[in-house]
């Protein structure tokens, strides 16, 4: 059979390709034997004496390469800072990526003026190549020139690739520890160590693997069946002894240059240098020093990156990273654990490097104790622990060095975990729990469709297990090895184990289980129902205020929905499993006040007390039986968001603090001023999607900032009173200076100090967001009680849209109160009074949203400049606040679920501008559940709101009911259908005679404007046409047209088509003016341009859509 033909395809920069061109002989002679190979055989390059010669006679755009500092020298042809010798290419590479984290370091920690900047850029990513291991490289043990013995790779012991390429003075001299060929050769066999390859069909296997174990990337078979190996290499590891992974290069240099950002000057020319960097060389050696034995992969300083702050600032001198971080650790209850890795950096910190280097030598010792003990049980333990490094690293992408690596056949089963550590004495051991539920959760995530290199936090939950076969392929490059970091006098070494054999993956362990211990373990003195559960039952500890009225609620609530006694001995004996699993699933009580769940050691005294046999007093004695074994570790998730009056001084410069130094709040082009433009461009406005895409743009902030949003509660009750303290803004938006937390400076308040859209605010008085003069006035403004009396109408109409029963009305529902199925009868003139209205919260919530915005104006009052003001954040946690409300109210509301909220991603958490895969945005569906799943809670507010709402379980819904299946809805009466009972919030079809009727005043068409305006509504014959609720009886109401702006170059609406086309309502209730609107079919209205003050005349308002009111009656 003749061999395939072999096409050289050329590309074109945009991915698409110009031409096939057939790779026959000829061509294969011009274009690779005369060039590339030539190239390669050193002495003779006569004919292409340059990689720029070769590669660019295949590139289309050279200039993409002439922009890439670290492979292009400055002023010089392309490629021309690798452009020599192929047998240098190594350190041509090794050339090109110093150059590259130099370029990176120099984007990230310096401004365009070369200035260090206050706050760098992408710091977790930097601080992760010296506490995790982002990427490995290969290498292998080198020969000691003798031709029989070999040194031990230092790279398999310690970090000697990063520890030779950075400045400390934390390494003593070392000894080589040497071994012998033959030992070696020993514990290879011990370990049944082969080189695999996939047998063929009719050749018999040697053993038969998972596909994923090590037979390659197979998901273009349908079968995805076991595979079958023959041995290509039997007891070896390839052409080198010791094929180890070890650390790489470029952690190495990540870690050297963020130590080394900047020289200090020093005036001592016999001194070492000293450097600015991240941490201190004191901190720096204690990072070093935990876990020093296990260079990769080493979980200790892995948990040690949770405590990394996300920022840091430079004050002129150093870094505020280094304390910050330490003082993390030290509040971690971890802290006074020893055998943590937080007990044990805090013990490494103080002791100076002379101590470190006695551990580092003790530790050497040890190992050539061993050797000389035991040579081939060390070898092959140290063999053993690289065969552990290997499984853990083969299922992660990129496995580009899997065809040179071995496998043990004396550890065969996928399903064993193979997790194993050094330890300073020289022995290896099997990394504890807290190690390998690390590594499993980090580098499961590392697999996955969205690899992540930063692992989330020990009390957050990891990502979903992915199925493999939906994987991305891995790279099938298989790279050469790179040289191992040699300690001098050793000769070379016999060669790259390199391997033409398939890639290996470890595969996922199958699920276990566990029965519960048979050793019953009862506490000294065993709860009981008198001493104990009652009074948690009746007076919970827990709870502030007055907790025997809220015991005495539970009960009454139980005896009402459930027909039992919370107080009744007998009743929670018969139901105590499962109101200790409702307890601890936090499903009861029925709260959106997260102090009201019970708390752990609460709920372990129940646990106890039922397993204990539920005595009733102490008289009783405990007949012990485990009915509630014991549970797994509650992880705490929720992030809880505040009312920012109920916030100490304290709490509220830490929110502060994180405006100013993250999002840098009064800085040009800082994370601020990108954040207000992204909500100017993408945010989302009369349609269902508003309050849910604000959702998730919250969401995003909080994560950037690390920190929950405190909400400010417009609709307290107290707030439309203009002598509480809680009406108007909020007095923390309004001061001028704060302390900030850590260095305790003083500093301008970010939450009155915010720049503008580019540094100009709306009103075009100054650089930083304004507000209205009334409010930033306070009591002593003449308008003040009218303006604060405002918030007694917006009260009413958040009110009235919280009483509502749906959500949203679907496109074809909008025009339709009831479904045609509840008319009885049919004709070609149907009367109106058979499709009674219906009000929907999102229309009727968004119509009080924009009134409060234009309340605080003047930028607040303009979409493209709103975002800009802090006040923003706060108002629109307390939106979400009450539309999450009205969700868990109505857990039977329907939901446009597929409809994205773009730009985006990751339920909201982070962003992407331009990914075409639309089935990656969040979405509707997304944001429209209970906060408590998306990692969030609301505290209780510190003025109570104005009214609440009844909660699902008081509407009778103690859980939503599936619905649908029908493939036709017929009206009553065909077929035998019964009559259409009345649906939840639907209206029974009747005559107009049976309805009350009440006035409203409806805008219709209303859509998106450039401009804000507010338009106050009046009765027809009002005497005055002033907006007061308290003094002006003809004052119906007022409704705010918040404009989209004219975005930033002062040409219109950014992004149109972010709103709906003219379609939508806002509607005024006015039945308290039924009198007054008796026989009159008019208002009167008055409306005005928030941009200029300036009253619009009729004229001009009507050409506009959504001006004109119409006063409808309404059926009560």
């Amino acid at each position: 059979m003749s061999p395939p033909q072999l096409y050289w395809r050329k590309f074109t920069r945009d991915g698409t390709f110009d031409q096939d061109t057939l790779a026959d002989g000829k061509f294969l002679a011009e274009n690779f034997t005369d060039f590339f190979g030539r190239w390669l055989q050193e002495g003779d390059n006569s004919k292409v004496s340059t990689c720029h010669d070769l590669v660019m006679k295949f590139w289309d755009d050279i200039k993409e390469f002439q922009n890439l500092p670290w492979i292009t020298l400055e002023d010089d042809d392309p490629l021309s800072a690798i452009n020599t010798n192929p047998g240098d290419l190594e350190d041509d590479i090794k050339r090109g990526v110093d150059r590259w984290f130099d370029t990176r370091r120099l984007l990230d920690y310096f401004s365009s003026a070369g200035q260090i900047k206050e706050n760098p850029s992408n710091l977790p990513r930097w601080v992760a190549h010296l506490f995790l291991t982002t990427t490995i490289n290969i290498g292998s043990a080198l020969s000691n020139g003798s031709g029989e013995k070999y040194i031990l790779p230092p790279n398999h012991l310690y970090d000697s690739e990063l520890l030779s390429t950075v400045s400390t003075n934390l390494m003593p001299k070392l000894p080589q520890i040497l071994f012998d060929e033959s030992d070696y050769k020993q514990a290879v066999k011990n370990l049944q160590l082969c080189i695999l390859v996939s047998a063929d069909d009719g050749e018999e296997a040697d053993i038969t693997l998972p596909w994923n174990f090590l037979g390659g990337d197979r998901r273009d078979d349908p079968k995805l069946e076991n595979l079958r190996f023959m041995k290509l290499q039997e007891n070896s590891e390839g052409l080198s002894p010791f094929n180890i992974l070890h650390a790489s290069h470029e952690d190495a240099l990540g870690v050297q240059k963020m130590q080394s950002i900047q020289k200090l000057p020093d005036s001592n020319s016999t001194a070492p240098e000293s450097f600015i960097g991240l941490f201190s060389a004191q901190t720096f050696n204690a990072i070093m020093m935990v876990d020093f034995w296990n260079p990769i992969y080493s979980w200790k300083r892995g948990i040690l990156m949770q405590y990394v702050p996300l920022d840091t600032r430079f004050d002129g001198k150093e870094y505020d990273l280094d304390a910050r971080f330490i003082e993390k650790v030290k509040s971690s209850p971890n802290a006074k654990i020893t055998d943590t890795p937080e007990y044990e950096f805090l013990q490494l910190l103080n002791a100076k490097p002379e101590t470190h280097q006695k551990a580092i030598l003790a530790y050497f010792e040890a190992i050539q104790a061993r050797m000389k003990k035991d040579p081939v049980g060390t070898l092959e333990d140290y063999l053993t622990l690289a065969e552990s490094r290997r499984r853990i690293y083969r299922p992660l992408p990129l496995d580009e060095f899997g065809p040179t690596m071995p496998f043990a056949l004396k550890y065969p089963d996928p399903n064993v975990p193979m997790y194993l550590e050094m330890t300073p004495n020289g022995t290896t051991r099997d990394i504890p729990p807290r190690g390998r539920t690390f590594l499993s959760k980090w580098t499961s995530t590392l697999s996955g469709v969205d690899p992540q290199i930063l692992p989330s936090k020990e009390d957050e939950p990891s990502k979903a297990p992915v199925a493999i076969d939906a994987l991305p392929k891995p790279s099938g490059l298989a790279a050469p090895c790179q040289a191992t970091a040699s300690q001098g006098g050793s000769g070379p070494s016999k060669g790259c184990p390199f391997m033409s054999a398939k890639s290996t993956a470890k595969s996922t362990s199958g699920n276990t289980s566990a029965k519960v211990a048979s050793v019953i373990i009862t506490p000294e003195k065993s709860p009981t129902w008198t001493d104990d559960i009652l009074p948690l039952i009746q007076t919970p500890y827990w709870i502030s205020g007055d907790p025997a009225k809220k015991g005495q609620g539970w009960i009454a609530m139980m005896i009402k929905w459930g027909n039992w006694n919370l107080a009744s001995y007998d009743d929670v004996k018969e139901r105590a499993v499962s109101i200790y699993r409702h307890l601890r699933t936090k499903s009861m009580p029925i709260t959106g006040n997260p102090q009201n769940y019970w708390p752990e050691e609460a709920l372990e005294t129940f646990r106890n007390w039922v397993n204990a046999g539920f005595p009733r007093d102490s008289s009783d004695s405990p007949s012990p039986e485990i009915l509630i074994p014991k549970p797994i570790d509650a992880q705490e998730t929720f992030k809880i968001r505040r009312d920012i009056m109920s916030l100490s001084r304290e709490e509220l410069a830490v929110y502060q603090s994180k405006l100013d130094d993250i999002l840098q709040v009064g800085a040009l082009g800082s994370k601020w001023q990108e954040l207000g433009q992204l909500h100017a461009y993408w945010c989302l406005h009369y349609q269902e999607a508003t309050f849910l895409w604000h959702r998730a743009y919250l969401l995003y902030v909080e994560k950037l900032i690390g920190f929950p949003i405190p909400y400010w509660n417009g609709y307290a009750s107290e707030a439309a009173d203009p002598t509480s303290s809680f009406a108007g803004i909020p007095p923390m938006f309004l001061e001028d200076k704060y302390i900030h937390p850590v260095d305790k400076s003083e500093r301008p308040n970010p939450l009155k100090f915010a720049l503008a859209l580019n540094g100009h605010s709306k009103s075009g008085k100054g650089e930083f967001v304004t507000r209205s003069s009334t409010l930033t006035e306070g009591p002593s403004s003449r308008h003040w009680k009218r303006t604060i009396g405002l918030f007694k109408l917006y009260h009413r109409q958040i009110e009235h849209a919280l009483r509502q029963s749906t959500y949203t009305s679907s496109h074809t529902a909008e025009h339709s109160g009831v479904p045609w199925a509840y008319i009885t009868t049919f004709s070609d003139h149907q009367k109106n009074k058979l499709y009674p209205y219906r009000f929907d919260f999102d229309g009727l919530f968004e119509q009080v949203h924009d009134n409060f915005h234009g309340w605080v104006g003047p930028d607040m009052a303009d979409n493209t400049y709103t975002a800009f003001d802090p006040i923003f954040l706060s108002y629109h946690a307390n939106m979400d606040r009450l539309a999450g409300i009205f969700i868990d109210a109505h857990p039977e509301s329907q939901f446009t679920s597929g409809f994205p909220l773009q730009p985006f991603i990751n339920n909201g958490t982070d962003i992407s501008y331009d990914d075409p895969r639309r089935w990656c945005y969040t979405t509707i569906g997304d944001m429209a559940k209970d906060t408590r799943s998306l990692g969030y809670m609301y505290a209780a507010p510190a003025s109570p709101d104005a009214v609440t709402p009844p909660s699902a379980a008081e509407r009778g819904i103690l859980s939503p009911r599936a619905t649908g299946g029908r493939a036709i809805s017929l009206p009553p009466g065909i077929l035998g259908q019964p009559e259409a009972k009345q649906g939840n919030g639907a209206i029974k079809p009747t005559t107009a005679s049976l309805f009350e009727k009440e006035p409203s005043v409806v805008f219709t068409e209303v859509g998106c404007t450039t401009s804000s305006y507010r338009i106050d509504v009046f009765t027809a014959g009002a005497q005055s046409l002033v907006p007061d609720v308290t003094t002006n009886p003809d004052f119906i109401g007022q409704v705010t047209r918040i404009g989209m702006g004219r975005g930033r170059q002062g040409d219109g609406p950014p992004n149109s088509g972010r709103c709906r086309k003219p379609a939508a309502t806002r509607v005024l209730p006015a039945g308290e003016f039924k009198e007054k609107l008796s026989g009159e079919s008019d208002v009167k209205i008055v409306v005005t341009n928030l941009e200029t003050g300036e009253e619009v005349a009729e004229g001009e308002y009507a050409k506009m859509p959504g001006f004109i009111p119409k006063v409808v009656w309404l059926a009560k």
